[in-house]
């Protein structure tokens, strides 16, 4: 069977466009230390409706939905198929969150890291499955609360969806893509493995990763080395960011050469990877964005201004700066509106 070359050459950017989104998301993104100077700014609370849809008031201007830019929702999903892999439950929280933003007008794209444990309002389930109002709690148990009651990925996904929704005053989220750990450990592999030097010491997580030595990180244990944050020398988050940065190039820089040096192995990785993915994208739809990012040009990698507190109960919770978020939705999502009055 012949394959067309512009499906292998769209597959080949959405190979590497998913290395990037997978193998960086890994970063977490710093928490974000500090807050944005001054308060919220003014935010109607009854936005008028017109033909240019719900508008939003801010900074004494009137502001429109844009129609022009479409988002995907990437969710990393902490859930294995392999043995001796650890997973936190039987249900999967978001272990990631990423939310790739397409400007069809200005032919760019980015990616917003959203933090895991950014508290947001979600979709609460009674014991039937039934929507029974809603919670607030971290966005990563969005998805693995959804799948708990109603034992469906697809309305999971799209309780997540909603949740980032909400988080963002509303933006409609157009699509979504999960992939689980099995679905980056399965990249890393592919790649033939990453190299590099282990500088802290893993031996009562890894004892495979010796202190001091270069080591080609395999399944498993590329995913402890990226993943490990307690029982490691230095368990500082800023120690674990340095680590996955390196690994992040590393592999970025393989995979990067293996596409384009063999298009065959891109279709073939593909086949592989999305065996560990699930989104609501025809295969067509995918292949489409796959070619549309690699024309528009990429902005810098994005995240939330914010604050991460412990809470009474020992839990990490992450307060988005709302002064901040808000000026983020209006530049990215709005533009300025007629006066409705």
């Amino acid at each position: 069977m012949r394959v067309d070359r512009k499906v292998i050459r769209a597959a080949a950017v959405l190979l590497t466009v998913l290395t990037l989104l997978l193998a960086g998301a890994l970063l977490r993104f710093l928490w974000g230390e500090g807050s944005f100077p001054g308060g919220a700014q003014a935010w109607t609370s009854e936005p008028p409706e017109t033909d240019e849809g719900e508008l939003l008031y801010y900074n004494d201007t009137w502001y429109a939905p844009r129609k022009d830019v479409e988002t995907v929702l990437v969710l990393g999903l902490d859930r294995s198929e392999q043995e001796g892999v650890w997973t936190t439950g039987e249900y999967a929280q978001s272990d990631f969150v990423l939310l790739l933003e397409i400007d069809q007008t200005a032919e760019r794209w980015k990616v917003l890291h959203i933090n895991r444990d950014t508290m947001v309002e979600i979709q609460d389930f009674d014991q039937y499955g039934k929507p029974s109002g809603t919670y607030t709690a971290q966005l990563a148990l969005a998805y693995a609360h959804a799948q708990a009651y109603t034992r469906n990925d697809t309305t999971a996904a799209h309780t997540a969806m909603d949740a980032v929704s909400g988080l963002l005053y509303g933006v409609e989220i157009d699509h979504y893509m999960t992939v689980t750990m099995d679905g980056v450990m399965l990249l890393n592999d592919l790649a033939g493995g990453v190299e590099v030097e282990i500088k802290d010491d893993f031996s009562a997580v890894d004892p495979t990763l010796v202190q001091g030595e270069r080591v080609l990180l395999l399944g498993e244990h590329a995913l402890n080395y990226v993943r490990s944050r307690w029982y490691v020398s230095d368990n500082s988050n800023l120690a674990r960011m340095a680590r996955q940065r390196e690994y992040l190039e590393a592999l970025q820089k393989k995979l990067s050469g293996l596409t384009e040096g063999d298009e065959g192995f891109a279709m073939s990785a593909l086949l592989e990877l999305s065996q560990h993915m699930t989104s609501d994208c025809t295969v067509e739809r995918l292949a489409e964005l796959a070619e549309t990012l690699r024309t528009f040009e990429m902005e810098e990698y994005a995240a939330l201004e914010g604050e991460a507190v412990i809470n009474e109960q020992n839990y990490v919770e992450f307060r988005v700066d709302e002064a901040a978020l808000q000026r983020l939705v209006i530049e990215d999502f709005y533009a300025p509106a007629e006066n409705p009055e």
